[in-house]
């Protein structure tokens, strides 16, 4: 099969200007539909890196063009840590599915996302244009609020852990304090407005996009939060559909240093939801 060469962009408006990688799909590949990666936040974007970059090549492999990208005050992309939020990250996957399927001529996208970025593809996709035929959302972020305490517990673990001279009072007893550390996890920033955005993600007032006509949601039920998610999927909808994997990777831990994590089992499944769109 041939090797394409991933390509470098730069996409979206003068003052939101967005980089991506995009990779070509295959040449001698039958023609399949066109993927755009929703990267997750902080540390979980870190450690999955390596896992995007390799789900991006083996798709294209497959046929698919594909596009993965940072959202505006994230990465390589335009803006600061508190520029970022969930409405204008919605934006920016819009303007990522049309830069995709211009570089492509790809008919019909699927977005891919991951933790906080799959619950920006389920809000995008309220606005989503007709040509997207499916959603495959790994382990999403469904409700807010303890998404956000889970950060900051893991923010104050991080900060007892750190190789520096040791803080009076702690981490710990500070973070008594349901106020402190509430605008920074693990080293990116949290703005007020991204904050209030993420705490509007209510499990008691959840519902699934009418768009597409086929959303996946892969979930690890034994990580934070994801038994709340197998207990949403539960709920017969015609729309949705749930495959349960249990991974066991600690997204946001810090231990790891620059190590890869690339769950080969979730990477399988991940392709076979995308291959498998009607």
């Amino acid at each position: 099969m041939s090797v394409t060469t991933i390509q470098p962009v730069c996409f979206g408006k003068p003052d939101r200007r967005l980089i991506g990688i995009f990779h070509p799909a295959a040449p001698d590949a039958p023609k399949k539909a066109g993927v755009v990666l929703c990267k997750p936040f902080g540390q979980e974007s870190i450690r999955a890196h390596r896992m995007f970059r390799v789900l991006a090549d083996r798709l294209s492999r497959h046929g698919h063009p594909v596009l993965r990208f940072d959202y505006y005050g994230t990465g390589d992309s335009m803006g600061d840590d508190q520029d970022g939020c969930l409405s204008g990250w919605c934006d920016d996957l819009l303007a990522a599915d049309n830069e995709l399927r211009s570089l492509s001529g790809a008919t019909h996208t699927a977005w891919t996302g991951m933790r906080l970025g799959a619950s920006v593809a389920m809000l995008a996709a309220a606005q989503a244009p007709a040509h997207l035929s499916r959603l495959v959302l790994w382990d999403p972020v469904l409700d807010g609020r303890p998404y956000l305490e889970f950060l900051r517990t893991q923010h104050v673990t991080a900060l007892e852990e750190a190789y520096s001279l040791p803080q009076r009072p702690s981490p710990s007893v500070l973070a008594q304090d349901p106020a402190t550390y509430r605008d920074e996890a693990i080293g990116f920033g949290i703005s007020r407005r991204l904050r209030e955005q993420i705490e509007a993600l209510d499990i008691k007032t959840h519902t699934w996009p009418s768009r597409p006509r086929s959303i996946v949601v892969i979930n690890d039920p034994d990580i934070a939060g994801g038994d709340v998610v197998n207990s949403v999927c539960s709920v017969d909808h015609e729309q949705v559909t749930l495959v349960e994997l249990r991974h066991g990777t600690d997204w946001t831990t810090d231990t790891a240093g620059t190590s890869a994590i690339v769950p080969s089992q979730a990477l399988a499944q991940l392709v076979h939801q995308v291959e498998a769109i009607p």
